[in-house]
């Protein structure tokens, strides 16, 4: 009886090793490197690295440069002036429900800085005797906000290609104006490579 115990416990220990060695042989990738496919139909460009940090947790840095069109997609806008977004750096803290090496879905809260131009909007300039003169016109400044996204994540090719469908939204905040842009970002299909 006690031999085939034995026989029973090795032959057990030897299948959760081999389970063991294959999990070990799948490879972690830390890194991943990911852009928006759908905001070159708006003029615009972004580039987001991400880095594993725990098994459900990841950071990032996403930086994007938006165009004209892109304009279309946010809410700021009032009817003495418009202000437009030109590019946007948003540091980010990403969840994922299953494990940052399968797929699955995410959520993530997210920072950013923004160059924001006004145009439309009484400006101050000051003429040669000091006298301040307003006009129309267009002023550029630096506002920060706050965003959050729900996305899910597919992975190809031995978990190295990576396509994304996310949505995000993000307000802006300034001492003249309290959650009043808020717009789209972080929001498409994306593709990337994870290393």
């Amino acid at each position: 009886m006690k031999q085939t115990y034995c026989i029973v416990l090795l032959f057990s220990s030897s299948i959760m090793l081999c389970f063991a060695q294959e999990g070990a042989d799948v490879p972690q990738y830390k890194n991943q490197i990911s852009t928006n496919l759908l905001l070159p139909f708006t003029g615009s460009f972004d580039l987001t690295y991400e880095r594993t940090i725990a098994n459900k947790w990841a950071v990032g840095l996403s930086g994007a440069i938006y165009g004209d069109d892109f304009g279309d997609f946010d809410t700021e806008s009032s009817g003495y002036y418009d202000r437009t977004t030109n590019f946007e750096i948003m540091p980010f803290v990403r969840f994922y429900l299953n494990s940052t090496q399968t797929n699955g879905h995410f959520f993530e809260v997210f920072g950013s800085i923004s160059q924001v131009e006004q145009t439309g909007g009484y400006v101050r300039n000051v003429n040669d005797q000091g006298y301040g003169v307003y006009v129309i016109g267009s002023e550029n400044y630096i506002v920060g906000g706050l965003g959050t996204g729900y996305g899910y994540r597919f992975l190809f090719m031995k978990n190295r290609l990576v396509v994304e469908g996310q949505l995000g939204i993000r307000t802006n905040f300034s001492t003249n104006f309290f959650f009043l842009n808020v717009a789209l970002v972080r929001t498409g299909i994306k593709i990337g490579y994870r290393f």
